[in-house]
């Protein structure tokens, strides 16, 4: 890759004299240049001032009226707004009976479902239906024939064939 003097230049500004500290991409290229260009070698020696200034120079010390300022400022305000206590900390809420098995789903839907098993478990043990007697038990087994020969088929050795049941 070639490097033209105006992007050496804009490198140079923008990372100092050092081309070591320029992106690693365009350090060889600069390398180049710098070597076999005196305008580079300009560019280079204006930086390198530049960096050396900017090394030397030193941040002046605040004054006293600054500095009278900044601590009046800051006695103010932490005169008007006292520190307040730090709010406690929750302690975390222990997880009940039903949260272990089923969750953070709560009791409306544990509740549903104990409902709905004690009704199942009612009827359950309500025992069958009392057995049919007299006109109306020919009607159940009359009943049976008509369902059995819509669903039988022709094999009689089905063990599934309603004529059976």
């Amino acid at each position: 890759m070639i490097m033209t003097i105006d992007r050496f230049d804009e490198l140079a500004s923008a990372y100092g004299a050092s081309i070591f500290l320029w992106p690693a991409d365009e350090q060889a290229a600069a390398n180049a240049l710098a070597a076999a260009s005196p305008e580079a070698q300009a560019v280079l020696a204006r930086e390198k001032a530049l960096d050396s200034a900017m090394d030397a120079w030193e941040a002046p010390a605040p004054s006293e009226a600054l500095m009278a300022k900044i601590l009046g400022d800051a006695a103010e305000v932490s005169a008007a707004a006292p520190l307040a206590a730090p709010a406690p900390r929750a302690e975390p809420k222990k997880p009940g009976f039903f949260s272990r098995f089923f969750g953070e789903m709560g009791w409306r839907p544990v509740g549903a479902m104990t409902a709905c098993l004690a009704i199942g478990f009612v009827a359950g043990l309500s025992g069958a239906p009392a057995p049919i007697e007299g006109e109306q038990q020919a009607l159940s087994t009359e009943d049976n024939a008509v369902v059995a020969t819509f669903f039988a088929d022709d094999d009689e050795s089905d063990p599934f064939d309603m004529e059976i049941l």
